[in-house]
């Protein structure tokens, strides 16, 4: 009677292994990844290496960081409008985030503003992730993406949300920025009308 209980037992556990593998779709199914093979653009690997000779010891960066990780909806929200207030932050990042090398507390953003932010659609986006910062109490500081950068110029910039940074060595450098000939030009005549006064 015991191995009659014990082997309906191991059919009826089988049964169901095998309905609740039929149900899963097996994992990629129909879908495809490739390596983006890496983290930052030429422009973002090539100014985060200014960042990091105009930054000291004090201070560590990350780059690509989403918003949702340095931010979060206030106490006190309903449910709906937690959620609706997550949804707004969902899939957005900032460019990078300088940080306390001692504890790694959130001292500021920032943000590499190429062409594509003169867009509404960027616009906006960027007025709404700026808000946000500044409801966290998280200071942002805009850089321009650019062919290159002085190093003190960037400093002096830093200055603005890292109290003291200016005091660190004065050396001057510039790093190159690779940017694709085409947006680079689209760059250049941006700022050649800027210059002139004429609509961009």
């Amino acid at each position: 009677m015991n191995i009659l209980l014990v082997l309906i037992i191991c059919v009826v556990v089988a049964g169901l292994a095998a309905v609740l593998k039929t149900k899963q779709a097996p994992f990629g199914d129909g879908l495809d990844f490739v390596s983006r093979n890496v983290l930052y653009s030429p422009a973002e690997r090539s100014f985060l290496g200014v960042l990091e000779q105009a930054l000291d010891n004090r201070y560590r960066v990350f780059g690509k960081v989403r918003l949702g990780d340095i931010v979060m909806p206030a106490k006190g929200l309903g449910s709906s409008r937690r959620m609706t207030a997550l949804n707004r932050i969902n899939r957005k990042h900032v460019d990078f985030v300088v940080c306390r090398a001692a504890d790694l507390a959130l001292v500021g953003v920032l943000e590499l503003d190429d062409l594509s932010h003169g867009r509404d659609d960027r616009i906006q986006r960027d007025g709404f992730v700026d808000r946000v910062l500044a409801m966290s109490n998280i200071p942002v500081v805009h850089f321009l993406a650019a062919r290159g950068y002085a190093v003190q110029e960037v400093r002096a910039r830093l200055a603005e949300i890292l109290p003291g940074i200016a005091s660190t060595a004065p050396e001057v450098k510039t790093a190159a920025v690779t940017i694709q000939p085409a947006v680079m030009a689209l760059v250049e005549r941006a700022l050649v009308q800027d210059e002139a006064g004429a609509p961009v």
